[in-house]
């Protein structure tokens, strides 16, 4: 032990001869953690605050306004996941409906019997019901069994954010910047609860939606490139892609970067799922799946959970109520918001796959985070509980503000608060915003997809930070 003690001192004091200024930022570490202590109790009291908020208004208000769309809270979300286990059935209703259907239809069209036909929003490509054929048949069963997966990927996302951002600190050591014992625990800490305190996924679990899945992928596929393993991450992205099809947007994405190990990986899930489903569900799903994403793109959905350019826009029009679900219809078609979502959607592509601010042959992990956030806002459809893929960009500013303020030798208020807001606004539920549902200011309703473009461009001025 005191050898270990002198090696890192004489660690920490070669690097303050090499840096003066990174030399005054050790001086200052208790500063750091006395940041990341606040973090730590600010996250949980913010959603408690905001949610007493939404509490008071809904004893002021109700029943005289529409409840759950004024209501529902963070802390809603966290009772009902974590304390009381009480799920809906999402995505697992329309996936089970699928499967039924097709075990009685074999090989026949699925998506004009359910989507058009009878109004059952099944989305996904065929492919995804491969993760569910090993369900048994009796429905109550199959839901209970999936809600169980999907709490334990819940904690899976939460033990992936942990390795994510002590992954990013390791990272960051080569940069000579040195994160002490105590900084690694608070920072562990820290990315623990504000994956804990995060609505967006908590409300995917409440909702008992797939995307809590989606989201474990997406955290072990960005952990599994901070470590090199890029096949790993290729082959955690390629089963995405077999569920969220906007995934499949990584192949060009790591063609372009050359990562060829991380497209082999990609390509492998994607190629047996294809032949998989064909050989279950017929060669010609993907065709008939075609006509529904041309008309969730030309539709696309009022309700105020839809944080897309699409939501907003169909909600500045007031084409439809957006306060009300309505579970067998789409917004009406506007030509104006369908040509808009066709054009942001590609710039927002575009954006994710080439990522101006950073060479394309280099395999930055930035780059991976970025490109998963701006395929997802792309989507006409980019419900609330999609946006826990921003939980790894998030990990990435924390971090790569802590390395630039110990680099400077000096504490970046800016850059702090800019975070804090950006983060606090992601991680709420601010339904306080539907009364103006009604008005022009509606547009705050889209606060979500506000939040998720402010990462986009904290993440991008942080990456100046001396991190590589």
């Amino acid at each position: 032990m005191p050898e270990e003690h002198a090696r890192r001192t004489l660690d920490i004091q070669s690097a303050v001869n090499e840096s003066p200024n990174l030399g005054r930022s050790v001086a200052g570490a208790r500063l750091q953690h006395k940041f990341l202590v606040t973090a730590l109790w600010v996250i949980p009291a913010a959603m408690l605050s905001v949610s007493f908020i939404l509490l008071a208004i809904q004893y002021l208000t109700y029943p005289v306004k529409p409840a759950w769309g004024y209501i529902h809270s963070n802390l809603h979300a966290a009772y009902h996941a974590l304390v009381a286990f009480e799920f809906d059935n999402d995505s697992w209703q329309p996936m089970i409906a699928a499967r039924h259907w097709l075990a009685t239809h074999s090989r026949q069209d699925v998506y004009q019997a359910l989507f058009f036909g009878k109004g059952i929003k099944f989305q996904y490509p065929a492919t995804s019901l491969l993760f569910i054929e090993w369900l048994p048949t009796d429905t109550e069963t199959s839901i209970r069994m999936l809600n169980l997966a999907n709490l334990l990927s819940f904690v899976g996302v939460v033990v992936g954010m942990v390795l994510v951002t002590l992954g990013l600190v390791d990272r960051l050591q080569c940069a000579r910047l040195r994160f002490d014992r105590q900084s690694r625990l608070l920072l562990a800490a820290v990315a623990a609860m504000g994956t804990l305190c995060f609505y967006p996924l908590l409300r995917a679990l409440e909702l008992g939606q797939i995307q809590v899945v989606l989201d474990a992928f997406f955290v072990f596929a960005c952990y599994s490139y901070i470590r090199g393993h890029l096949s790993v991450a290729g082959i955690l992205i390629g089963l995405s892609t077999l569920i969220k099809p906007q995934m499949g947007l990584f192949l060009v994405w790591g063609l372009l970067r050359r990562d060829w190990r991380f497209v082999a990986g990609l390509l492998v899930p994607v190629a047996l799922g294809l032949v998989a489903s064909a050989a279950l569900y017929g060669p010609g799903w993907p065709f008939a799946y075609l006509k529904v994403l041309s008309f969730i793109g030309s539709h696309g959905e009022s309700f105020f959970p839809n944080q897309s350019v699409n939501g907003l826009l169909n909600r500045l029009l007031q084409s439809s109520n957006n306060l009300e679900w309505e579970p067998a219809k789409f917004a009406p078609h506007d030509p104006i918001v369908s040509g808009a979502t066709g054009l942001t959607s590609a710039v927002l592509v575009l954006i994710g796959l080439f990522d101006w601010r950073r060479p394309l042959g280099h395999g930055s992990i930035l780059s991976l985070m970025f490109a998963g956030i701006c395929f997802s806002m792309a989507s006409p459809v980019a419900w609330e509980h999609h946006y826990g893929v921003l939980l790894p960009a998030f990990a990435y500013c924390l971090v790569s503000l802590i390395a630039r303020e110990l680099a400077l030798g000096t504490l970046l208020w800016k850059g702090r608060i800019a975070l804090a807001v950006t983060f606090l606004v992601a991680a709420n539920s601010f339904a306080m915003a539907n009364f103006l549902a009604n008005t022009p200011l509606n547009v705050l309703q889209s606060y979500l997809l506000f939040a998720a473009l402010g990462v986009l461009g904290l993440s991008s001025v942080l990456d100046r930070a001396p991190t590589d």
